[in-house]
Protein backbone atom coordinates (compact mmCIF):
# COMPACT_ATOMS: atom_id res chain seq x y z
CA UNK A 1 0.00 0.00 0.00
CA UNK A 2 1.40 3.40 -0.99
CA UNK A 3 1.81 6.25 1.50
CA UNK A 4 -1.04 8.10 -0.21
CA UNK A 5 -3.34 5.11 0.21
CA UNK A 6 -2.31 4.74 3.85
CA UNK A 7 -3.11 8.37 4.59
CA UNK A 8 -6.42 8.06 2.78
CA UNK A 9 -7.33 5.09 4.95
CA UNK A 10 -6.17 6.89 8.10
CA UNK A 11 -8.03 10.16 7.43
CA UNK A 12 -11.56 8.93 8.39
CA UNK A 13 -10.16 7.61 11.66
CA UNK A 14 -8.56 10.97 12.38
CA UNK A 15 -11.84 12.76 11.71
CA UNK A 16 -13.77 10.37 13.93
CA UNK A 17 -11.18 10.54 16.69
CA UNK A 18 -11.15 14.33 16.71
CA UNK A 19 -14.90 14.74 17.20
CA UNK A 20 -15.74 15.52 20.84
CA UNK A 21 -19.24 14.51 21.93
CA UNK A 22 -20.18 17.05 24.63
CA UNK A 23 -23.82 15.99 24.65
CA UNK A 24 -25.13 19.57 24.50
CA UNK A 25 -23.85 20.23 28.01
CA UNK A 26 -24.28 23.73 29.43
CA UNK A 27 -22.35 24.15 32.69
CA UNK A 28 -24.09 25.48 35.80
CA UNK A 29 -23.52 29.20 36.18
CA UNK A 30 -21.63 30.61 39.13
CA UNK A 31 -23.12 33.28 41.37
CA UNK A 32 -21.13 36.51 41.32
CA UNK A 33 -20.50 37.75 44.91
CA UNK A 34 -21.15 41.37 43.97
CA UNK A 35 -24.68 40.48 42.85
CA UNK A 36 -25.68 39.37 46.36
CA UNK A 37 -26.78 42.73 47.69
CA UNK A 38 -26.42 43.57 51.39
CA UNK A 39 -26.86 47.34 51.32
CA UNK A 40 -30.28 47.45 53.01
CA UNK A 41 -29.39 44.74 55.53
CA UNK A 42 -26.20 46.53 56.57
CA UNK A 43 -27.56 50.05 56.17
CA UNK A 44 -27.03 51.11 59.80
CA UNK A 45 -23.94 48.99 60.49
CA UNK A 46 -20.60 50.66 61.07
CA UNK A 47 -18.22 49.90 58.19
CA UNK A 48 -14.51 50.48 57.59
CA UNK A 49 -12.30 49.27 54.71
CA UNK A 50 -9.82 47.69 57.15
CA UNK A 51 -12.35 45.95 59.38
CA UNK A 52 -11.34 42.42 58.34
CA UNK A 53 -10.29 40.14 61.21
CA UNK A 54 -6.63 39.81 62.07
CA UNK A 55 -4.93 36.45 61.59
CA UNK A 56 -4.66 35.88 65.36
CA UNK A 57 -8.06 37.45 65.98
CA UNK A 58 -8.64 35.77 69.36
CA UNK A 59 -5.98 38.03 70.91
CA UNK A 60 -8.47 40.87 70.64
CA UNK A 61 -10.34 39.49 73.67
CA UNK A 62 -7.44 40.42 75.94
CA UNK A 63 -7.08 37.08 77.76
CA UNK A 64 -3.54 35.58 77.74
CA UNK A 65 -4.91 32.23 78.89
CA UNK A 66 -7.13 32.06 75.80
CA UNK A 67 -4.17 33.03 73.62
CA UNK A 68 -2.16 30.11 75.00
CA UNK A 69 -5.03 27.65 74.46
CA UNK A 70 -5.53 28.74 70.85
CA UNK A 71 -1.81 28.48 70.12
CA UNK A 72 -1.66 25.00 71.64
CA UNK A 73 -4.66 23.84 69.64
CA UNK A 74 -3.29 25.14 66.34
CA UNK A 75 0.10 23.56 67.05
CA UNK A 76 -1.01 20.05 67.98
CA UNK A 77 -4.55 19.27 66.84
CA UNK A 78 -5.08 15.93 65.04
CA UNK A 79 -7.71 17.55 62.82
CA UNK A 80 -5.11 20.01 61.48
CA UNK A 81 -2.66 17.15 60.92
CA UNK A 82 -5.32 15.50 58.77
CA UNK A 83 -5.79 18.68 56.74
CA UNK A 84 -2.02 18.98 56.31
CA UNK A 85 -1.86 15.38 55.06
CA UNK A 86 -4.56 16.13 52.48
CA UNK A 87 -2.52 19.13 51.32
CA UNK A 88 0.60 17.00 50.90
CA UNK A 89 -1.40 14.49 48.87
CA UNK A 90 -2.65 17.27 46.58
CA UNK A 91 0.89 18.59 46.20
CA UNK A 92 2.09 15.09 45.28
CA UNK A 93 -0.56 14.89 42.55
CA UNK A 94 0.64 18.21 41.18
CA UNK A 95 4.24 16.94 41.11
CA UNK A 96 3.12 13.84 39.20
CA UNK A 97 1.07 15.94 36.75
CA UNK A 98 4.03 18.23 36.14
CA UNK A 99 6.26 15.23 35.47
CA UNK A 100 3.87 13.96 32.79
CA UNK A 101 4.61 17.07 30.70
CA UNK A 102 8.36 16.45 30.66
CA UNK A 103 10.38 13.89 28.69
CA UNK A 104 11.06 10.72 30.64
CA UNK A 105 14.21 8.63 30.60
CA UNK A 106 15.08 5.30 32.17
CA UNK A 107 18.37 3.46 32.31
CA UNK A 108 18.14 -0.31 32.45
CA UNK A 109 20.41 -3.30 32.25
CA UNK A 110 19.34 -6.90 31.86
CA UNK A 111 20.91 -10.29 31.35
CA UNK A 112 19.35 -13.68 30.72
CA UNK A 113 20.21 -17.19 29.63
CA UNK A 114 18.05 -18.98 27.11
CA UNK A 115 18.15 -21.70 24.46
CA UNK A 116 17.63 -20.46 20.92
CA UNK A 117 15.77 -22.75 18.51
CA UNK A 118 17.77 -24.20 15.60
CA UNK A 119 15.43 -22.87 12.89
CA UNK A 120 15.00 -19.27 14.02
CA UNK A 121 16.74 -15.95 13.64
CA UNK A 122 20.16 -17.06 14.80
CA UNK A 123 22.15 -19.74 13.00
CA UNK A 124 24.53 -22.15 14.73
CA UNK A 125 26.45 -22.04 16.92
CA UNK A 126 23.79 -19.90 18.67
CA UNK A 127 20.83 -21.74 17.24
CA UNK A 128 20.21 -24.95 19.13
CA UNK A 129 22.31 -23.99 22.17
CA UNK A 130 22.08 -22.01 25.41
CA UNK A 131 23.27 -18.44 25.16
CA UNK A 132 23.81 -15.62 27.67
CA UNK A 133 22.37 -12.35 26.32
CA UNK A 134 22.64 -8.85 27.68
CA UNK A 135 21.29 -5.36 27.13
CA UNK A 136 22.20 -2.01 28.71
CA UNK A 137 20.45 1.05 27.34
CA UNK A 138 18.80 4.36 28.06
CA UNK A 139 15.17 4.65 26.90
CA UNK A 140 13.51 7.98 26.26
CA UNK A 141 9.87 8.97 25.69
CA UNK A 142 7.97 12.23 25.38
CA UNK A 143 4.26 12.82 25.07
CA UNK A 144 3.97 15.83 22.75
CA UNK A 145 0.58 16.77 24.26
CA UNK A 146 -0.71 18.44 21.10
CA UNK A 147 -4.19 18.91 22.52
CA UNK A 148 -3.24 20.11 26.00
CA UNK A 149 -4.37 17.08 28.02
CA UNK A 150 -1.34 17.08 30.30
CA UNK A 151 -1.43 20.87 30.61
CA UNK A 152 -5.07 20.66 31.70
CA UNK A 153 -4.31 17.90 34.21
CA UNK A 154 -1.46 19.96 35.67
CA UNK A 155 -3.75 23.01 35.98
CA UNK A 156 -6.40 20.82 37.64
CA UNK A 157 -3.82 19.49 40.09
CA UNK A 158 -2.62 23.00 40.92
CA UNK A 159 -6.20 24.08 41.57
CA UNK A 160 -6.52 21.02 43.79
CA UNK A 161 -3.50 22.22 45.77
CA UNK A 162 -5.12 25.65 46.14
CA UNK A 163 -8.32 23.98 47.36
CA UNK A 164 -6.39 21.87 49.87
CA UNK A 165 -4.53 24.93 51.16
CA UNK A 166 -7.83 26.77 51.62
CA UNK A 167 -9.32 23.70 53.33
CA UNK A 168 -6.39 23.71 55.74
CA UNK A 169 -7.04 27.38 56.50
CA UNK A 170 -10.73 26.57 56.99
CA UNK A 171 -9.79 23.80 59.42
CA UNK A 172 -7.57 26.20 61.38
CA UNK A 173 -10.39 28.73 61.54
CA UNK A 174 -12.91 26.11 62.66
CA UNK A 175 -10.56 24.93 65.40
CA UNK A 176 -9.81 28.45 66.65
CA UNK A 177 -13.53 29.25 66.67
CA UNK A 178 -14.27 26.07 68.62
CA UNK A 179 -11.63 26.96 71.23
CA UNK A 180 -12.94 30.50 71.70
CA UNK A 181 -16.56 29.38 71.84
CA UNK A 182 -15.74 26.74 74.45
CA UNK A 183 -13.84 29.39 76.41
CA UNK A 184 -16.87 31.69 76.26
CA UNK A 185 -19.00 28.87 77.64
CA UNK A 186 -16.51 28.43 80.49
CA UNK A 187 -16.79 32.16 81.19
CA UNK A 188 -20.60 31.90 81.13
CA UNK A 189 -20.61 29.03 83.61
CA UNK A 190 -18.46 31.05 86.01
CA UNK A 191 -20.91 33.96 85.70
CA UNK A 192 -23.85 31.61 86.36
CA UNK A 193 -21.96 30.24 89.34
CA UNK A 194 -21.74 33.79 90.72
CA UNK A 195 -25.50 34.19 90.32
CA UNK A 196 -26.19 30.82 91.91
CA UNK A 197 -23.86 31.50 94.86
CA UNK A 198 -25.54 34.88 95.39
CA UNK A 199 -28.85 33.06 95.39
CA UNK A 200 -27.54 30.59 97.95
CA UNK A 201 -26.36 33.37 100.24
CA UNK A 202 -29.73 35.09 99.96
CA UNK A 203 -31.58 31.87 100.64
CA UNK A 204 -29.44 31.22 103.71
CA UNK A 205 -30.13 34.77 104.94
CA UNK A 206 -33.84 34.24 104.38
CA UNK A 207 -33.65 30.96 106.33
CA UNK A 208 -32.00 32.72 109.29
CA UNK A 209 -34.52 35.57 109.16
CA UNK A 210 -37.42 33.11 109.01
CA UNK A 211 -36.05 31.17 112.00
CA UNK A 212 -35.83 34.43 113.93
CA UNK A 213 -39.42 35.32 113.05
CA UNK A 214 -40.57 31.86 114.12
CA UNK A 215 -38.77 32.35 117.45
CA UNK A 216 -40.59 35.66 117.88
CA UNK A 217 -43.92 34.03 117.09
CA UNK A 218 -44.33 35.90 113.80
CA UNK A 219 -44.09 32.85 111.50
CA UNK A 220 -44.85 29.15 111.75
CA UNK A 221 -42.47 26.20 111.26
CA UNK A 222 -43.88 25.50 107.79
CA UNK A 223 -42.10 28.64 106.54
CA UNK A 224 -38.83 27.33 107.99
CA UNK A 225 -39.19 24.00 106.18
CA UNK A 226 -40.01 25.81 102.96
CA UNK A 227 -36.93 27.99 103.34
CA UNK A 228 -34.74 24.95 104.11
CA UNK A 229 -36.01 23.32 100.92
CA UNK A 230 -35.05 26.39 98.89
CA UNK A 231 -31.54 26.32 100.37
CA UNK A 232 -31.13 22.63 99.45
CA UNK A 233 -32.31 23.21 95.88
CA UNK A 234 -29.92 26.11 95.48
CA UNK A 235 -26.99 24.00 96.74
CA UNK A 236 -27.88 21.41 94.11
CA UNK A 237 -27.86 24.16 91.47
CA UNK A 238 -24.38 25.21 92.62
CA UNK A 239 -23.13 21.65 92.25
CA UNK A 240 -24.61 21.44 88.75
CA UNK A 241 -22.91 24.65 87.59
CA UNK A 242 -19.59 23.51 89.09
CA UNK A 243 -19.82 20.28 87.10
CA UNK A 244 -20.53 22.31 83.96
CA UNK A 245 -17.31 24.25 84.60
CA UNK A 246 -15.37 20.99 84.89
CA UNK A 247 -16.87 19.72 81.61
CA UNK A 248 -15.98 22.97 79.82
CA UNK A 249 -12.40 22.62 81.06
CA UNK A 250 -12.25 19.06 79.72
CA UNK A 251 -13.51 20.22 76.34
CA UNK A 252 -10.90 22.96 76.14
CA UNK A 253 -8.14 20.50 77.02
CA UNK A 254 -9.35 18.17 74.28
CA UNK A 255 -9.39 20.99 71.73
CA UNK A 256 -5.86 21.94 72.76
CA UNK A 257 -4.71 18.38 72.10
CA UNK A 258 -3.97 17.67 75.76
CA UNK A 259 -5.35 15.56 78.59
CA UNK A 260 -7.96 16.63 81.17
CA UNK A 261 -5.25 17.79 83.58
CA UNK A 262 -4.54 20.67 81.19
CA UNK A 263 -8.12 21.80 81.65
CA UNK A 264 -7.89 21.51 85.42
CA UNK A 265 -5.13 24.16 85.34
CA UNK A 266 -7.38 26.77 83.76
CA UNK A 267 -8.35 29.80 85.77
CA UNK A 268 -11.45 31.91 85.40
CA UNK A 269 -11.58 33.64 81.99
CA UNK A 270 -11.05 37.38 81.79
CA UNK A 271 -12.68 38.20 78.47
CA UNK A 272 -13.33 41.70 77.16
CA UNK A 273 -16.50 41.74 75.07
CA UNK A 274 -16.66 44.23 72.19
CA UNK A 275 -19.09 47.09 72.64
CA UNK A 276 -20.02 47.14 68.94
CA UNK A 277 -19.30 45.39 65.67
CA UNK A 278 -17.58 46.89 62.64
CA UNK A 279 -17.93 45.44 59.15
CA UNK A 280 -15.67 45.78 56.11
CA UNK A 281 -17.02 48.34 53.67
CA UNK A 282 -16.68 46.03 50.63
CA UNK A 283 -19.19 43.23 51.14
CA UNK A 284 -19.92 40.71 49.85
CA UNK A 285 -17.57 41.23 46.87
CA UNK A 286 -14.41 40.46 48.85
CA UNK A 287 -15.71 37.32 50.56
CA UNK A 288 -14.23 35.13 47.82
CA UNK A 289 -10.72 36.20 48.78
CA UNK A 290 -11.38 36.30 52.54
CA UNK A 291 -13.36 33.15 53.32
CA UNK A 292 -11.29 29.95 53.13
CA UNK A 293 -14.32 27.75 52.53
CA UNK A 294 -15.48 29.95 49.64
CA UNK A 295 -11.95 30.01 48.20
CA UNK A 296 -11.72 26.21 48.49
CA UNK A 297 -15.06 25.75 46.74
CA UNK A 298 -14.00 28.12 43.95
CA UNK A 299 -10.71 26.25 43.49
CA UNK A 300 -12.66 23.00 43.21
CA UNK A 301 -14.69 24.56 40.41
CA UNK A 302 -11.48 25.51 38.59
CA UNK A 303 -10.03 22.03 39.06
CA UNK A 304 -13.18 20.38 37.72
CA UNK A 305 -13.17 22.71 34.69
CA UNK A 306 -9.60 21.75 33.80
CA UNK A 307 -10.49 18.08 34.22
CA UNK A 308 -13.20 18.53 31.57
CA UNK A 309 -10.59 19.97 29.17
CA UNK A 310 -8.36 16.96 29.80
CA UNK A 311 -11.26 14.58 29.14
CA UNK A 312 -12.02 16.39 25.88
CA UNK A 313 -8.38 16.11 24.79
CA UNK A 314 -8.65 12.32 25.13
CA UNK A 315 -10.86 12.34 22.01
CA UNK A 316 -7.97 13.54 19.83
CA UNK A 317 -5.01 11.54 18.47
CA UNK A 318 -1.94 11.40 20.66
CA UNK A 319 1.68 11.36 19.51
CA UNK A 320 4.47 9.96 21.65
CA UNK A 321 8.13 10.19 20.68
CA UNK A 322 10.47 7.38 21.73
CA UNK A 323 14.23 6.82 21.50
CA UNK A 324 16.82 4.44 22.88
CA UNK A 325 20.62 4.18 22.99
CA UNK A 326 22.90 1.56 24.48
CA UNK A 327 24.44 -1.87 23.90
CA UNK A 328 22.96 -5.26 23.20
CA UNK A 329 24.55 -8.63 22.42
CA UNK A 330 23.72 -12.33 22.36
CA UNK A 331 27.15 -12.90 23.81
CA UNK A 332 27.23 -11.57 27.34
CA UNK A 333 31.00 -11.08 27.26
CA UNK A 334 30.75 -8.74 24.27
CA UNK A 335 27.85 -6.52 25.37
CA UNK A 336 29.85 -3.31 25.62
CA UNK A 337 31.90 -3.65 22.48
CA UNK A 338 31.41 -0.73 20.04
CA UNK A 339 30.09 -3.03 17.35
CA UNK A 340 27.14 -3.98 19.60
CA UNK A 341 25.86 -0.50 20.21
CA UNK A 342 22.17 0.16 19.52
CA UNK A 343 20.46 3.41 18.65
CA UNK A 344 16.94 4.16 17.51
CA UNK A 345 14.05 6.60 17.53
CA UNK A 346 10.43 6.56 16.53
CA UNK A 347 6.98 7.96 17.02
CA UNK A 348 3.75 6.33 18.19
CA UNK A 349 0.31 7.58 17.20
CA UNK A 350 -2.77 6.48 19.15
CA UNK A 351 -6.25 6.96 17.70
CA UNK A 352 -9.23 6.72 20.05
CA UNK A 353 -11.65 5.17 17.55
CA UNK A 354 -13.27 2.13 19.12
CA UNK A 355 -13.29 3.28 22.77
CA UNK A 356 -15.37 6.42 22.28
CA UNK A 357 -18.11 5.12 24.56
CA UNK A 358 -15.67 4.97 27.44
CA UNK A 359 -14.30 8.42 26.58
CA UNK A 360 -17.79 9.89 26.41
CA UNK A 361 -18.67 8.36 29.77
CA UNK A 362 -15.53 9.84 31.31
CA UNK A 363 -16.34 13.25 29.84
CA UNK A 364 -19.92 13.14 31.11
CA UNK A 365 -18.62 12.30 34.58
CA UNK A 366 -16.24 15.28 34.46
CA UNK A 367 -19.07 17.56 33.33
CA UNK A 368 -21.23 16.36 36.20
CA UNK A 369 -18.34 17.10 38.58
CA UNK A 370 -18.23 20.68 37.28
CA UNK A 371 -21.96 21.13 37.89
CA UNK A 372 -21.64 19.66 41.37
CA UNK A 373 -18.63 21.86 42.21
CA UNK A 374 -20.39 25.01 40.97
CA UNK A 375 -23.51 24.17 42.97
CA UNK A 376 -21.41 23.65 46.10
CA UNK A 377 -19.60 26.92 45.49
CA UNK A 378 -22.85 28.81 44.98
CA UNK A 379 -24.31 27.40 48.19
CA UNK A 380 -21.13 28.13 50.14
CA UNK A 381 -21.17 31.71 48.92
CA UNK A 382 -24.86 32.13 49.77
CA UNK A 383 -24.23 30.72 53.25
CA UNK A 384 -21.31 33.09 53.76
CA UNK A 385 -23.41 36.14 52.91
CA UNK A 386 -26.27 34.92 55.08
CA UNK A 387 -23.92 34.42 58.05
CA UNK A 388 -22.81 38.04 57.84
CA UNK A 389 -26.43 39.19 57.71
CA UNK A 390 -27.32 36.89 60.63
CA UNK A 391 -24.63 38.43 62.83
CA UNK A 392 -25.93 41.93 62.12
CA UNK A 393 -29.51 40.87 62.85
CA UNK A 394 -28.53 39.08 66.06
CA UNK A 395 -26.45 42.03 67.24
CA UNK A 396 -29.32 44.45 66.75
CA UNK A 397 -31.62 42.22 68.78
CA UNK A 398 -28.90 41.81 71.43
CA UNK A 399 -28.62 45.55 71.96
CA UNK A 400 -32.38 45.81 72.51
CA UNK A 401 -32.41 42.80 74.86
CA UNK A 402 -29.45 44.19 76.83
CA UNK A 403 -31.17 47.53 77.43
CA UNK A 404 -34.36 45.79 78.56
CA UNK A 405 -32.45 43.36 80.78
CA UNK A 406 -30.58 46.15 82.53
CA UNK A 407 -33.83 47.99 83.13
CA UNK A 408 -35.51 44.83 84.40
CA UNK A 409 -32.59 44.03 86.72
CA UNK A 410 -32.65 47.52 88.27
CA UNK A 411 -36.42 47.30 88.87
CA UNK A 412 -36.24 43.75 90.24
CA UNK A 413 -33.38 44.61 92.60
CA UNK A 414 -35.27 47.65 93.92
CA UNK A 415 -38.42 45.55 94.38
CA UNK A 416 -36.48 42.84 96.22
CA UNK A 417 -34.83 45.34 98.57
CA UNK A 418 -38.18 46.97 99.42
CA UNK A 419 -39.97 43.62 99.87
CA UNK A 420 -37.22 42.32 102.14
CA UNK A 421 -37.43 45.42 104.34
CA UNK A 422 -41.22 45.08 104.54
CA UNK A 423 -40.85 41.40 105.47
CA UNK A 424 -38.42 42.28 108.26
CA UNK A 425 -40.91 44.80 109.54
CA UNK A 426 -43.76 42.31 109.32
CA UNK A 427 -45.53 44.30 106.60
CA UNK A 428 -45.23 41.70 103.83
CA UNK A 429 -45.24 37.91 103.56
CA UNK A 430 -42.58 35.36 102.68
CA UNK A 431 -44.01 34.52 99.25
CA UNK A 432 -43.64 38.15 98.18
CA UNK A 433 -39.95 38.00 99.08
CA UNK A 434 -39.47 34.78 97.07
CA UNK A 435 -41.23 36.24 94.07
CA UNK A 436 -39.13 39.42 94.00
CA UNK A 437 -35.97 37.40 94.59
CA UNK A 438 -36.73 35.12 91.64
CA UNK A 439 -37.10 38.18 89.42
CA UNK A 440 -33.64 39.38 90.44
CA UNK A 441 -32.08 35.97 89.77
CA UNK A 442 -33.79 35.68 86.41
CA UNK A 443 -32.53 39.11 85.35
CA UNK A 444 -29.00 38.34 86.57
CA UNK A 445 -28.92 35.01 84.74
CA UNK A 446 -30.18 36.68 81.58
CA UNK A 447 -27.45 39.29 81.90
CA UNK A 448 -24.78 36.57 82.03
CA UNK A 449 -26.27 34.86 78.99
CA UNK A 450 -26.48 38.12 77.04
CA UNK A 451 -22.82 38.82 77.75
CA UNK A 452 -21.94 35.33 76.49
CA UNK A 453 -24.07 35.92 73.40
CA UNK A 454 -22.28 39.20 72.79
CA UNK A 455 -18.97 37.36 72.79
CA UNK A 456 -20.39 34.53 70.67
CA UNK A 457 -21.79 36.90 68.05
CA UNK A 458 -18.41 38.59 67.78
CA UNK A 459 -16.86 35.17 67.11
CA UNK A 460 -19.60 34.46 64.56
CA UNK A 461 -18.65 37.67 62.77
CA UNK A 462 -14.99 36.66 62.69
CA UNK A 463 -15.93 33.30 61.20
CA UNK A 464 -18.31 34.92 58.69
CA UNK A 465 -15.51 37.24 57.54
CA UNK A 466 -12.94 34.46 57.15
CA UNK A 467 -10.89 34.75 60.35
CA UNK A 468 -8.01 36.71 58.79
CA UNK A 469 -7.62 34.46 55.75
CA UNK A 470 -6.27 35.91 52.52
CA UNK A 471 -6.39 33.91 49.31
CA UNK A 472 -2.88 33.73 47.76
CA UNK A 473 -2.44 35.81 44.65
CA UNK A 474 -2.22 34.06 41.30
Amino acid sequence: MSRRHALAALWPALLLAGCVDRGGWQPTREIAPQKLELDRTLADAQALPSAWPAEAWWRGYGDPQLDALADEALAGSPSLATAQARLRAAQAQAVAARGARLPSATVSAEADRQRYPEDYLFPPPFGGSYVNTGRAAADFSWDLDFWGRNRALLAAARSGVAAAEADRAAARLALAVAVVQAYIQLDLQYALLDVTNDNLRQQQSMLELTQQRVGAGLENNARVKQSEGQVALTRAAVAYVESSIALARNQLADLAGAGPDRGAQLKRPQLAAPAAIVLPSVLPADLLGRRPDVAAARAQVESAGYAVKAAEADFYPNVNLTAFAGFQSIDLTKVFEPANRILGAGAALSLPVFNRGALRGALLARQAQVDQSVSQYNQTLLDAVREVADVVTNWRALEVETREQQSALASAQRSYDLTTERYRAGLDNYLSVLSSQNQVLTAQGLGAELEARRLTFSVDLVRALGGGYRRPAG
